[in-house]
């Protein structure tokens, strides 16, 4: 096309997008499409631009989608690109941001404290940008020929953070990337060496330049695993040999390094044997490497070593460290400490139930036994009813009886310290604790109930003659007080008395209603609490010396003394007239309880 006919056209494109809105312009493209002209014209929009021609001819397609939009594959080269920068501005935006006191992710959510650096508002605004930078990569880099590109982006992220004034506190001073902004940076990487020799090996050695030259920026773990398993396999082999090589073989011992990682994802895919010898190595320090361990002994069947695989990843999960790897016939309940995230209760009773199907193909009906009932008494630790049942399940089913004895003693303390209100000694320093005696009884009602009747008769009694006896216990006596069958005819009676004494604690799981439920199949005659409340109630209502304005509590606990004791209701209230007479609020709070005599 003769040069001033390329200059005409141009100078007639720029007229048209002048002179017509957009909406004419689609119109104007539409009717030209719809007649042929476009088609015709891929001689000349050849000549005058490729990519102009290839495009136009993906969307004259057939089999083009009508609802195609500029984001699609359908855009031109240059309009992808064009897409991709301005999408990469907005990340440039943020790393500009970088090392201003008064900037984005330098937090000043609170007036009086210094500001500090927020790396993770950083992550996250970039891995949102980089969400829409991720779908067109590939292309981009195509177009762009900038493989450098993330690695400047790095050391710009990495000085940025180091640049910081004193004046903002530092308390993390390392960015880890989040999921899309990892993958991005590596995959960009991993684009400028494909087309090299050994490219697998170029990139572990640039990326561990890079994490040795950037101390302040790092990859999420995840997203960098979920990279390299990624890779072609030629490449990933060079990888694994690589990181058998020094230095990185120091490195990839290291159990929490991705490097480590890497190398495992790779041993099981390249050297089986290899890789369970490195989880074997590992496996105290994670649980995890059980996993392969477990499945290698139960496929060549050799259960004793099943056995002892689940000992030591049940021990790793739990942090059992006293020499010997935890059995099953062994008390569970200090690992609560340790097993209270929903995932490591998940990991835990898989492998009791691995555990218990490793023991019972080995023919050993005790182990698979004690198996179940940990299981149960992990699950069900409050719901007395079922643990019994658990228990009488574990006898039938071939349980020793020594080892039934010894788990039924530790869940039992573990109850009776689960009950314990919290301001009283624990239960472990408590000469007896009635919730001790009510689970023996609820165990075997025959042996235990005429003793549980006897020591909560002797119980309460003590409460009702000895204050200080009352005093460290009377949170104990309101849990039997609200537990008793009685309990409705008693809130009926006394309604302040049980919803401001009574309810002073709320217990575990299920452990409330199973100290009722047990209570009453124990159909005990002749408890009652009541005298112990009369006799000592006063000595714990708060005295109005320990409040400056609002006196809500002492309203409420002398309302609940004025049904429980009206006598000892009426010489506190007569010492209070005298004492505490200029206190208007406490007589206003005591007169809007309802509190007699106000």
């Amino acid at each position: 096309m003769p040069e001033s006919d390329s200059q005409s056209g141009k100078q007639l494109g720029a007229r048209l997008r002048a002179a017509l809105t957009e909406e004419q312009l689609d119109t104007l493209l539409a009717v030209a499409g719809g007649a042929g002209v476009l088609r015709s014209l891929d001689g000349a929009l050849r000549a005058a631009d490729r990519d102009l021609a290839d495009t136009v001819n993906k969307i004259l397609a057939p089999n083009a989608s009508a609802e195609s939009s500029a984001t699609d594959v359908d855009t031109s080269d240059r309009r992808a690109l064009e897409i991709w920068r301005e999408q990469w501005a907005a990340w440039e935006g943020h790393v500009a941001k970088l090392g201003d006191e008064r900037g984005d992710y330098a937090n000043h959510d609170e007036h009086w404290h210094p500001p500090y650096f927020d790396p993770y508002a950083l992550a996250e605004d970039l891995d949102v940008v980089a969400a829409k930078l991720l779908p067109g990569l590939d292309r981009a880099f195509a177009l762009a020929d900038e493989p450098g590109h993330f690695d400047q982006t790095l050391a710009e992220i990495d000085r940025g953070i180091a640049s910081y004034p004193d004046s903002v506190q530092m308390n993390e001073d390392v960015c880890t990337l989040g999921p899309h902004a990892t993958t991005c940076t590596l995959r960009w990487i991993w684009l400028g060496l494909a087309g090299q020799p050994s490219p697998g090996g170029l990139l572990v050695d640039r990326l561990w330049k890079l994490e040795n030259e950037y101390k302040h920026v790092a990859w999420n773990a995840e997203a960098a695993v979920r990279f390299f398993e990624g890779l072609p396999e030629e490449a990933s082999r060079e990888i694994h040999a690589r990181l058998g090589a020094p230095p990185l073989a120091d490195l990839s011992d290291e159990v929490r390094s991705l490097w480590h990682r890497v190398r495992v994802i790779y041993e099981q895919r390249f050297d089986p044997a290899a890789h369970l010898r490195t989880c074997d190595e590992n496996l105290e320090r994670d649980c995890r490497y059980g996993e392969p361990l477990i499945a290698a002994a139960t496929v060549r069947k050799d259960i004793a070593a099943a056995e002892r695989y689940v000992a030591r990843t049940v021990s790793s999960l739990l942090r059992y460290n006293v020499g010997e790897p935890w059995q099953p016939e062994d008390p569970l309940w200090d690992a609560k400490r340790y097993a209270r995230m929903p995932e490591a209760e998940r990991a835990l009773l898989d492998l009791l139930r691995r555990w218990e199907s490793i023991a019972e193909a080995g023919g050993s009906r005790a182990r698979a036994a004690s198996c179940r009932l940990q299981q149960a008494l992990w699950t069900r630790a409050d719901d007395w009813p079922a643990v019994v049942a658990a228990f009488a399940d574990f006898r039938s089913h071939g349980g020793e009886a020594a080892v039934g004895e010894k788990l039924f003693g530790a869940w039992r303390a573990w109850e009776v310290d689960a009950c314990t209100p919290a301001g009283e000694p624990p239960a472990g320093q408590q000469a007896e604790s009635w919730v001790r005696w009510l689970i023996d009884a609820r165990r075997d009602p025959t042996l235990h109930r005429s003793g549980l009747g006897e020591h909560l008769e002797a119980w309460i009694e003590g409460c009702r003659t000895h204050a200080a006896f009352f005093g460290r216990h009377w949170r104990s006596l309101a849990l039997l007080t609200r537990s008793l069958p009685q309990h409705e005819q008693i809130k009926s009676e006394y309604p302040a008395f049980a919803t401001h004494v009574l309810l002073t604690q709320n217990l575990p799981g299920k452990c409330a209603q199973s100290v009722r439920e047990a209570l009453a199949s124990l159909e005990l005659a002749g408890i009652a609490p009541m005298p112990a409340w009369t006799e000592h109630l006063h000595l714990l209502v708060p005295s109005p010396a320990k409040s400056s304005a609002l006196y809500t509590a002492q309203a409420a606990w002398m309302k609940a003394l004025s049904e429980v004791n009206r006598p000892r209701y009426e010489a506190l209230l007569a010492r209070w007239r005298t004492e505490f007479s200029r206190r208007r609020n406490l007589w206003k709070d005591m007169k809007t309880c309802g509190c007699p005599g106000c």
